[in-house]
C-alpha cells in the first residue's frame, strides 16, 4: 500500500506540477519519495506514506496530508520545494 500511494504521488507531481521526484524502495526499509528542492545548494525533501490509526497519511517537511487527496498533496509538496 505504501509503495502504491507514493507511486501515485510521484506520477501526480510530474503530471500536474511539473515537479521532478524519485521513488526509492530500498532492499531494507520502507519506500520513500525524494523531491529535489529548487534552491541551491540542492537538498531533497523526503515524503513518506504512513499508516496512522488505520488511515494513510503523507508526511513531509513537518506537514501531513490525507492520502486520499493526491492532487492537494502534490500541490503542497511542489510548493514546499519551491515549484510555483
Amino acid at each position: 500500500m505504501r509503495y502504491s500511494l507514493l507511486a501515485d504521488l510521484c506520477y501526480k507531481l510530474g503530471e500536474r506540477q511539473q515537479c521532478t521526484s524519485m521513488l526509492v524502495h530500498p532492499s531494507r526499509g520502507e519506500a520513500v519519495l525524494w523531491v529535489p528542492e529548487r534552491a541551491w545548494p540542492r537538498t531533497w525533501l523526503g515524503v513518506a506514506a504512513v499508516d496512522h490509526r488505520g488511515r494513510w497519511l503523507y508526511i513531509f517537511g513537518g506537514q501531513w496530508c490525507m492520502a486520499g487527496n493526491v492532487a492537494e498533496t502534490a500541490a503542497r509538496v511542489a510548493w514546499a520545494v519551491g515549484v510555483r
